[in-house]
């Protein structure tokens, strides 16, 4: 995208290189400095870049922002935060008013929807106040709280270093992409299906909780809308549930028609998971095994059956990434669905506890890893010269992405998409162990991946959906994950 990039610490005007084709003084004033998140003195906001000045330090301080009802919804500590679909202002009196009127709070269900300890969090899109009576979270709940934070992004840029099961025994590769993995098989330790249960269901709008989740068993469903800003203004929904058209568990969504600026930003990524995706949501060591370190890591094999219809405003494919999409292929949507780990350093005693996964200030994984099983003709995991090669994995055959701009990444894409079939997950770590931090040796590729260490821990495997624009439904008619030795 054009955005401006300036030499650390040197004067503004006089050395930025300027990779927009705008001058300065066109440049809008920002609204808010949150929007400079390197300090370089230019923001990105609606999707062009505005220069943080004096305006928008006094527009900040100013009352130009209504006051956050709750300080929760400022996760990174730099006054602003989100609620109600808009940027507010985190002042004294986002405590002090909670507290003056703490007798009409509701108790908080559960202490980690006060992250910052305060003694207020944010639950069902209201202040809450946490009491004696608020749950600890270990375990996920089955209410539909969740953080009214803006979330981890799990967008395909995500970080790209993946590790190697240290039980994988010997595995045979090769430059022209064959790959197979000798982890199959084994005593079965441990089995989490996604069984039907009572109907639940939550909605969420453009001025609703974005982050809204609830369990099911071993799993959480969360909604994650992370990124609705990029919506342009149009009045979106999405849906998660349980028991409907004929699903264990699925999402609907309607982001509607696309074509504005938010057309090449993920809006959201609804998702299911398993194992722990940050402080506020996870699944317990006990139940999941997870996090658990790459040396150490059992095999993992996904059984899965789906449906994806996608039904939103037709358009034609005008310039395609996507070999199975040629140019004039009428599209209703633009998504992927995929399948991801995150990967994080243990604690100062070498274990990986659950406690090790971040995301409030910033997410501290240390690699990412994703499958597409299903990619959209127009999106990619990252850009065109970011391809490494094609291999041939559990038989099928994937195109494989390293990121340039993110060395901690790496992304597999199906090339024959299949709603239904089983994934041994080591496999693909696997390769990546071996391979991606030598693929431009290997390949020829563009960018090596960091190198991959066996003390990681693996924190989490989640299924979900990128989302750009159109509508449509992801449903899990059935999605078990064994774990063997």
């Amino acid at each position: 995208m054009n955005r401006i990039k300036c030499t650390a610490g040197t004067a503004l005007l006089a050395l930025c290189s300027f990779a927009s084709p705008y001058s300065f003084a066109a440049l809008p004033t920002c609204s808010s400095p949150a929007s400079d998140s390197d300090g370089d003195g230019f923001g990105w906001e609606n999707n062009t870049s505005c220069v943080v000045g004096t305006s928008t330090v006094s527009a900040s301080s100013g009352g130009a922002y209504p006051a956050c009802q709750s300080p929760d919804s400022d996760p990174d500590g730099d006054s602003f935060g989100w609620e109600n679909n808009q940027t507010c202002m985190v002042s004294a009196s986002s405590a002090s008013g909670a507290t003056s009127s703490a007798g009409a709070l509701p108790d908080c269900a559960f202490t980690a929807s006060d992250p910052d300890g305060d003694g207020f969090g944010w639950e069902n899109n209201a202040s809450c106040q946490v009491t004696a009576s608020s749950a600890t979270i270990g375990v996920a709940s089955n209410a539909a709280s969740g953080s009214s934070d803006m979330g981890q992004n799990n967008a395909a840029s995500g970080s790209s270093d993946l590790g190697q099961a240290g039980n994988s025994g010997n595995f045979a590769t090769n430059n022209s992409g064959n790959f197979s993995s000798s982890n199959a098989g084994g005593t079965v330790i441990r089995t989490s299906s996604l069984n039907s249960s009572g109907s639940n269901e939550i909605c969420t709008q453009s001025n609703d909780d974005w982050f809204a989740w609830f369990n099911v068993g071993d799993f959480i469903l969360h909604t994650n809308a992370w990124a609705a800003w990029a919506a342009d203004g149009y009045n979106w929904n999405q849906c998660i549930y349980t028991n409907k058209n004929g699903a264990k568990a699925g999402v609907s969504y309607d982001w509607g028609p696309g074509n504005g600026p938010g057309d090449y930003q993920v809006r959201s990524y609804p998702e299911l998971i398993y194992g722990v995706k940050d402080e506020y949501r996870g699944i317990a060591k006990s139940v999941s095994g997870l996090p658990e370190s790459i040396s150490n890591l059992p095999n993992f094999s996904i059984d899965y059956s789906m449906n994806w219809p996608e039904y939103g405003p037709a358009r034609a494919v005008a310039a395609s990434a996507n070999s199975r999409y040629p140019n004039g292929t009428i599209i209703q949507g633009e998504r992927n669905v995929s399948i991801e780990s995150f990967f994080y350093t243990p604690d100062a005693n070498g274990v990986c506890s659950e406690g090790i996964v971040k995301r409030n200030g910033g997410s501290n994984h240390t690699y990412e890893v994703m499958v597409w099983l299903n990619a959209g003709a127009e999106r990619l995991p990252a850009g065109p010269s970011d391809y490494v090669t094609d291999v041939t994995l559990d038989g099928q055959p994937y195109k494989v992405y390293t990121k340039n701009s993110d060395r901690k990444y790496i992304a597999f894409v199906a090339q024959n998409p299949q709603q239904t079939g089983t994934l041994n997950w080591n496999t693909y770590l696997d390769w990546a162990r071996q391979n991606a931090h030598q693929v431009q040796s290997l390949y020829g590729a563009r960018t090596n991946s960091v190198q991959i260490q066996d003390s990681w821990c693996m924190g989490n495997i989640i299924v979900g959906t990128e989302i750009f624009w159109g509508e449509g439904n992801l449903d899990f008619l059935d999605w078990t994950i064994t774990q063997s030795r």
